[in-house]
């Protein structure tokens, strides 16, 4: 099938956005950790693994040049959370964007050690601090998700009882829970990774990959419907 200057049109506008670009480079970088750990179990050659490892290492420390002042951004969205009117959207919101700005602040000294411009004394204990506020931060977004399924339910009751409501208000209902539904498996999946990295589960690198590709695509997905909006 022929690729139409419109398909080329909206892949670059997805490409021209920061986030768009970052989220390709993390899709690739977890297929190549995934097939990696696949080479390693079909005992392909040591040169052969170390490509994708290469790859997979590369592209790890590219998305965190992408990601280098996203504390900022995520200190602004802790203090917005604040705000919020619900007390539990208002707490797990908080604790959300606050756990990811020490999560991408750590992030960011690793990578300052892994480039050798300032070099930490106990690098793993810094990586080992920003799974576990990656893993905090997906909790909140976890727990938040299923408080909002269960608001949503609560509003769909009351449309239902109430006939004078527009059905315009059904279907925008049904859109924020399958937005919310959508985050939430993303997520879950999502959880893996940080608890494979801290080893409280024994996940090998080819089930933390996969999970990676998963939620990579997912968020891909997200992303090429805001830069491309039917």
């Amino acid at each position: 099938m022929a690729i139409t200057e419109a398909q080329i049109t909206a892949f670059n506008k997805y490409l021209n956005v920061t986030n768009g670009r970052e989220k390709l480079c993390r899709l690739v970088q977890y297929f190549a950790r995934f097939y990696a750990f696949y080479l390693l179990r079909q005992g392909a050659s040591k040169e052969t693994i170390q490509r994708w490892v290469n790859l997979k290492s590369h592209l790890a420390i590219g998305r965190k040049f992408f990601r280098l002042l996203k504390p900022v951004e995520l200190a602004q969205s802790s203090v917005k959370s604040l705000t919020l009117v619900d007390p539990v959207l208002r707490a797990t919101q908080f604790v959300k964007f606050t756990s990811n700005f020490f999560y991408f602040t750590s992030e960011a000294f690793s990578l300052l050690d892994t480039i050798n411009f300032y070099k930490l004394s106990d690098a793993k204990k810094v990586s080992d601090f920003g799974l576990k506020c990656w893993f905090v931060s997906l909790s909140a977004s976890i727990i938040s998700s299923l408080y909002q399924l269960k608001q949503l339910r609560i509003r769909a009751e009351a449309l239902k009882a109430d006939k004078s409501l527009a059905d315009v208000e059904q279907k925008k209902l049904l859109k924020e829970e399958q937005a919310t539904n959508y985050q939430l498996i993303q997520d879950i999946v999502d959880i893996c990774i940080p608890i494979g990295g801290l080893k409280w589960l024994n996940l090998d690198e080819g089930q933390i990959g996969i999970a990676g590709i998963i939620t990579s695509a997912m968020a891909m997905n997200t992303q090429w419907k805001k830069t491309n909006p039917v």
